[in-house]
């Protein structure tokens, strides 16, 4: 709980200082993306680390939590997956401004079969990172992950390889 309450008076800080707290809502954290029906999950999941190389990005991790929550309930569960990609570079130029800062870049991606049956690509809102006071080259750097993140995320839906 400490944690969270660190993460949280982070952002508040820094949404003070931008003055964007006036009109900050949850919804202005995230964005999501539907895949074009016929595409599975799977092919989704394949698609993100596929995209990850062709952005010269680094595909970190993907957690299958669809199977691990099948595991421990003994249940089949819709599609939901977690995808980490990074650029250490730009993540540690934007630690060395404020350790805080690591927590607002677009660095994950989920996909998730929502309780409609749809599918879709959730990620941190790169806009986010265009609200922070930071120096011009740190903000450049994670414009550049940002547009990565999100040319993964167009190709990903469009099942792209």
């Amino acid at each position: 709980m400490k944690k969270i309450l660190h993460v949280v008076c982070a952002l508040t800080i820094a949404f003070t200082s931008t003055q964007v707290l006036a009109n900050f809502t949850f919804e202005d954290l995230f964005v999501h993306t539907a895949v074009d029906e016929g595409i599975t999950g799977d092919d989704v999941d394949e698609s993100i680390k596929q995209l990850a190389i062709s952005e010269g990005i680094l595909h970190v991790a993907m957690f299958p939590l669809n199977k691990q929550v099948e595991k421990v309930t003994g249940k089949p569960f819709r599609h939901l997956s977690i995808h980490n990609i990074c650029d250490a570079k730009t993540a540690a130029i934007l630690a060395d401004v404020s350790d805080a800062f690591v927590i607002v870049m677009p660095c994950r991606i989920a996909v998730v079969e929502g309780k409609d049956g749809i599918l879709r690509m959730w990620s941190m809102n790169p806009d986010m990172i265009t609200m922070m006071d930071m120096p011009a080259a740190a903000k450049k750097l994670a414009k550049a992950v940002s547009t990565k993140i999100n040319n993964i995320i167009t190709g990903a839906a469009e099942g792209a390889f």
